[in-house]
């Protein structure tokens, strides 16, 4: 059952117990065939010692992370991949969806107490990707039950910084430099680092993610890779439905535009392309008059996609983006929307 974001920051702010935990990202050895992106990787949890004033500062920035969404009045929706509406604190709760990710959840971090302690920076190098860190918040629920309320941020390459005489060739260099007021000369702050940002993506409580900041929560959790992999997968089964020339177009866009990777996952979902023949390619073509639109086809009646703009349309067309109220007759175009069925349907 949802929990209300107040409810979420009350129990972080009685939290007397906080971790640290650097979430590790390395490619699986030994994959045979085609494998989905959500299984290609395994991720595991590094408890990370920190002193007070950092575990201060972290439990802070939780609760001013959720406080801001607070404010904001935003509302708690159900996650779905494209949304009209991105000012929302979105939910997601099939770990099942999420692949490998989900084992940090549901196996590690339950059992904190077998997590490993990173003794030396340098054993990362090892293990693979510093992928994002999470704060662990534990408080005492009204039954006395120990709690936990995780919080996680993507981190970038650009967050790593290495010591100048580390020449391990897996970590891209940057290095940190500190202004000494006494030589008045910018020099090398000798070791390693981790930069945290102070935000966070989202937060975990009771079989819930709590959405803040949607696109790095796909990318944490390996639903952006996925979402390019499902498009492929959409035009594989397009051209086996041989309604369309010019997939190319569409394969040429999905390599270079990620903002096409949800249409067409939402286009899966939809499954309206299932259904493509000649009686629908002639309402895509009303339908594309109506917006002052010629879609082309050829001898044989088959969509032909020549360009961007066809990719478009054509997109559109399939995801039945042009809707009109049942009440008030108005046009809207969107790709978001629940169906539902209707009593003609059932």
């Amino acid at each position: 059952m949802e929990n209300s974001l107040q409810t979420i920051l009350d129990n972080v702010s009685t939290a007397d117990s906080l971790n640290l935990y650097f979430i590790i990202r390395q490619e699986k050895e030994n994959l045979v065939g085609r494998r989905r992106v959500l299984e290609k990787y395994d991720f595991s949890a590094l408890r990370v010692d920190i002193n007070n004033e950092i575990s201060v500062s972290l439990k802070r920035l939780a609760k001013e992370q959720l406080q801001r969404a607070i404010n904001k009045n935003l509302e708690l929706t159900q996650y779905d991949v494209i949304s009209d509406d991105q000012e929302q604190v979105f939910t997601y709760s099939e770990l099942n969806r999420i692949g490998s990710f989900a084992k940090v959840i549901n196996e590690q971090l339950p059992n904190r107490t077998l997590i490993r302690t990173m003794q030396i920076f340098d054993e990362i190098y090892n293990l693979g990707l510093i992928w994002a860190y999470c704060i662990e918040l534990s408080y005492l629920d009204d039954d006395d039950s120990r709690k936990y309320i995780y919080t996680f941020r993507k981190l970038n390459a650009g967050n790593i910084v290495v010591d100048e005489n580390d020449n391990n060739p897996r970590l891209a260099k940057s290095f940190m430099t500190l202004f000494n007021t006494r030589s008045n000369k910018l020099e090398f702050l000798k070791g390693s680092a981790v930069k945290l940002d102070a935000t966070i993506d989202c937060v975990f409580d009771e079989g819930i993610f709590y959405i803040l900041q949607k696109h790095q929560f796909e990318t944490l959790v390996g639903l952006a890779e996925d979402f390019q992999e499902q498009a492929n997968l959409v035009v594989d089964e397009l051209q086996q439905l041989d309604k369309i020339v010019g997939l190319e177009h569409i394969t040429n866009a999905i390599n270079t535009n990620t903002a096409i990777h949800k249409k067409l996952v939402r286009l899966k979902k939809l499954q309206n392309y299932v259904e493509l023949n000649d009686r629908m390619i002639t309402k895509m073509k009303q339908a594309a008059k109506a917006e002052k639109y010629k879609l082309k086809t050829n001898e044989e009646g088959k969509i032909i996609i020549d360009n961007s703009r066809d990719v478009d349309m054509v997109i559109k067309l399939l995801c039945d983006y042009y809707k009109q109220g049942v009440v008030t007759g108005k046009n809207y175009g969107t790709y978001a929307g629940k169906y539902f069925a209707t009593p003609e349907t059932l």
